[in-house]
């Protein structure tokens, strides 16, 4: 097995699966390498409830994807999520120096990273640091503010935050693994750059990245972000309303979910039946599979409500022209787009990942949209790696010329 890592990896760890997805770049493609999923336990309300069981969903994810592509993996980027995390507009600002007249780039900088100190608590954790606009001496607002004359620079920055101790159980869960934490991304973040073109960020779009502890959002408008939040309502939700209500476990709540659900009750036939087992399991008993649907409806209705309220809190419902785009386990049941479309009153579509070079046809689907775009997140930290190093490079060159 390969050692040495010149490939990206990406590692989604949710609360019912665990996937990582290994790429490598080719002349500036990527191009698949292998994959890895596994069962997860070890989650309560979108936060790691136990440590072991989270472990045990990782070690087989990645010697999974180790196995499948041939390859050791070291170090990852991570996703994280969960109704922890919040986004909210910073505006900071930064004096230029006296001797200086033009706006540098570690002005730039340094108004950016200004952002991350100003939120009020102690116990959050930066995820990302997003800049919207910049303006110099508060008169012209810019998106490249770098050699502008001025006094002031201020900068209007999206600061996308995660609660420390959720924040840090991931990556500890991570370094048990033997693994490096190359970075930790806003899941639907990630997603966004697997699913989303251009246009749609410019026109406004949403993505919905449906997970098992909770929903998690990301808004575009004019390509700047304009929301980051999460819901508290998730894929375990409707397992449990299905196992409430028909009287069986959670795991096969889920089961019968993904075998026989459909978003849209009435497109089931009133004499359609399905066996449900018994808690215990030892029997099974049948049951209406319309009585299912209408289960699922409901909960998928009151979730794309909740939805809509975000949405009309940040004035956000009546902008995003492209739409809505869902990503993860769930945005592939029938029904959700039509469900999503009814309720939001947007076009809706389902988010697939790019085929990338050697692909198999079983990842080409929404719930590894988050992996697949954590890979993509990666190269382009690789590639501003890489030019730092090309500057320090030509710098040094330069002396030596000298």
């Amino acid at each position: 097995m390969d050692k040495k890592q010149d490939h990206i990896v990406g590692l989604d760890l949710g609360s019912d699966w665990t996937r990582c997805f290994v790429g490598v770049e080719e002349n500036s493609r990527l191009r698949f390498v292998g994959s890895g999923c596994a069962r997860a336990d070890g989650w309560s309300k979108g936060v790691i409830s136990d440590q072991d069981s989270v472990l045990s969903s990782v070690d087989q994810a990645v010697q999974q994807a180790e196995e499948s592509g041939g390859r050791s993996i070291e170090s990852v980027v991570v996703g994280v999520g969960g109704s922890h995390v919040v986004g909210n507009t910073s505006h900071t600002y930064v004096s230029l120096p006296e001797e200086e007249n033009d706006v540098r780039a570690q002005d730039v900088k340094a108004a950016v990273e200004a952002a991350a100190r100003t939120s009020p608590s102690t116990d959050r954790t930066v995820l990302q640091l997003i800049p919207l606009a910049f303006a110099v001496d508060q008169q012209t607002v810019l998106q490249n503010p770098v050699g502008i004359a001025g006094r002031r620079l201020d900068a209007h920055v999206h600061v996308i935050t995660a609660q420390t101790q959720a924040h840090n159980n991931v990556c500890t869960v991570v370094n048990r693994a033997s693994l490096v934490v190359q970075e930790t991304v806003f899941e639907p973040f990630a997603a966004a750059q697997a699913v989303l073109e251009e246009r749609e960020r410019e026109m406004g779009v949403v993505v919905i990245d449906l997970g098992a502890g909770s929903t998690d959002l990301l808004a575009y408008l004019d390509n700047q972000v304009r929301l980051a939040s999460s819901i508290p309502v998730g894929g375990g939700h409707f397992s449990s309303d299905v196992a409430t209500v028909l009287k069986t476990s959670k795991k096969e709540a889920a089961s019968l979910i993904e075998q026989y659900g459909c978003a849209i009750a009435e497109q089931t036939p009133h004499n359609v039946t399905i066996e449900v087992p018994s808690i215990t399991g030892e029997y099974s008993e049948p049951q209406s599979r319309r009585l299912l649907n209408q289960i699922i409806e409901a909960r998928a209705r009151e979730t794309f409500e909740l939805i809509a309220t975000e949405l009309r809190h940040t004035r956000l419902e009546d902008r995003l022209i492209a739409g809505v785009v869902l990503t993860g386990g769930l945005a592939g049941l029938s029904g959700m787009c039509d469900i999503a479309e009814e309720v939001l009153g947007m076009t809706t579509r389902i988010g697939l990942p790019p085929r990338l070079a050697g692909m198999p046809d079983a990842l080409d689907h929404p719930a590894w949209a988050t992996s697949i775009g954590l890979v993509l997140y990666g190269q382009r930290l690789q590639v501003k790696k890489q030019r730092k190093r090309d500057r320090l490079t030509d710098w040094l060159k330069s002396l030596i010329e000298s």
